[in-house]
């Protein structure tokens, strides 16, 4: 049985001011004045440890948010958001619809990028579709209001649709590796790096990466996107329970398609939530290497808001958020520097770190003035050979880590000209498998997510009230 009390908590970690916090809790009473640690937030995680040792999380709201509170949430904003749901409980025959309801997304969506592809040279009608923003070869255009024909295949019946077409430098494998989240410490990891929402909760897995298939994963998630002024109360935060799909699949002659699919879904235990909008979407993306350094985008969304008067703000901002993919590339190569900085360390407190002399690595430049007793905190040796670097040769690089105590926190790292090349340059497939093997999550390849998916009619009772695969994207986006 659920019950609540309001207790006065220890002062915000972001701020240092007191708290009044109505705490949620199940069959327990807890005194009035107990201290439980908090922040400025709407929802978060306090603890409480009993005098047998035990501790509890508990979720916390305000009673009265103080005017520090805006400018906490800001300070946090690297602390992991709780899940606001109970546990979803989805049964085998549920993964199996949801896994099947992404195969045919997939399939339905990859007809019409090959159609995309054949009649591409026909270019972009300017009189159905607006430039919206443009950014590193990137494109992304907005669908006109009443534009679309009854006998045109991309629609969103009469919701915002978005399309983004362009090239970016690149591999697939490290925007892929940069992509793939499949826990709440991952996603935020991400989001440090894309900043691609502000609220994030993993609900559950129903494909893990395996060492076979080290980018293909299918886990039901929820998140929650920033919309301008939310903070003056006249708009919510709009947030979205969805599937989130990764992999590839292979395209004619046998090439290589990346896609990332995000489509809304509906469960009896994924109610709305306060002061939030739930939003419905649907969004799909392939990627293609068509040079060495280059890859090719062709994206869709099609988006409802929640609310006619919020699409002018709501739908440009979720294209900005497509934007996001240009820096998966990035992500994906942070995330292996992370990896061998990892490697790297467990390897110093076993063998101890290499006494390296005072020179440049790069430019073999003298290194003066280093004080004993430095070596490893100075900022003037390489994390990862543990070489001197002059000033001019040094390459910093800001990495994202998690904390023991759930802090995402971001430090300055840096390296030298040979490192940073070799490490970047590596196989993200292969440190991929590296980190499933060293996390000992070794998951077989699912036979339902194969890279030759197979078209089904979808699910109707996990389902939003969306529009179907075959309505949100297609083959006329060019001009007759």
């Amino acid at each position: 049985m659920e019950s609540s009390c309001v207790v006065r908590s220890r002062n915000c970690r972001g701020c240092s001011e007191a708290l009044d916090a109505e705490v949620v809790f199940l069959s327990t009473v807890l005194d009035p004045d107990t201290p439980i640690q908090s922040y400025h937030d709407h929802l978060v995680i306090s603890s409480l440890q009993t005098s047998a040792g035990v501790s509890y999380q508990f979720p916390i709201r305000l009673v009265q948010p103080t005017s520090s509170y805006r400018h906490c949430v800001a300070m946090v904003k690297g602390r992991f958001i709780v899940n606001p749901f109970t546990e979803l409980a989805l049964t085998e025959n549920d993964h199996e619809q949801l896994k099947e309801l992404a195969n045919s997304l997939i399939m339905a969506n990859l007809e019409k990028y090959t159609t995309y592809q054949d009649e591409k040279k026909k270019g972009v009608d300017s009189r159905r579709w607006k430039l919206c923003k443009q950014r590193q070869g990137i494109k992304m255009y907005i669908e006109r209001q009443g534009t679309a024909s009854s006998g045109e295949n991309i629609t969103g019946n009469g919701l915002p649709l978005i399309w983004g077409i362009g090239t970016k430098e690149g591999k697939l494998d490290d925007l892929m590796f940069g992509l793939v989240s499949t826990t709440l410490e991952s996603m935020r990891v991400k989001a440090s790096y894309v900043d691609d929402f502000s609220g994030a909760a993993v609900l559950d897995s129903i494909v893990e990466p395996s060492l076979d298939e080290p980018f293909q994963a299918l886990i039901v998630k929820w998140m929650e996107v920033d919309i301008p002024f939310a903070s003056t109360n006249l708009v919510k935060n709009r947030d979205y329970v969805y599937i989130d799909a990764t992999g590839f699949i292979r395209w004619r002659n046998g090439e290589r398609l990346a896609y990332h699919l995000m489509h809304s879904v509906n469960f009896p235990k994924t109610p709305n939530l306060p002061n939030r909008i739930r939003g419905n979407m649907s969004a799909l993306a392939f990627w293609r290497q068509v040079g060495p350094n280059t890859m090719e985008l062709f994206g869709t969304a099609v988006m409802d808001p929640g609310g006619d008067m919020i699409k002018r703000i709501a739908v440009p901002n979720m294209a900005g958020v497509f934007f996001c993919t240009l820096k998966y590339a990035y992500c994906g190569q942070m995330k292996k520097l992370g990896f061998m900085l990892d490697k790297k360390y467990a390897e110093s407190k076993l063998h101890g770190a290499p006494n390296r002399k005072s020179i440049c690595v790069t430019c073999s430049t003298p290194i003066t003035g280093r004080r004993l007793g430095d070596f490893g905190k100075s900022n003037s040796t390489c994390k990862l050979c543990f070489g001197f670097v002059c000033h001019a040769c040094k390459i910093t690089r800001k990495l994202s880590f998690v904390d023991p105590d759930l802090l995402l926190s971001q430090r300055k790292v840096t390296f030298c000209t040979a490192c940073i090349s070799e490490v970047t340059s590596m196989s993200a497939l292969d440190v991929a498998r590296a980190k499933l093997l060293a996390s000992g999550k070794i998951y077989t390849a699912h036979s339902g997510m194969q890279s030759s998916v197979s078209s089904t009619d979808g699910m109707s009772g996990l389902l939003s009230s969306m529009s179907s695969a075959g309505d949100f994207i297609t083959n006329s986006i060019m001009s007759d």
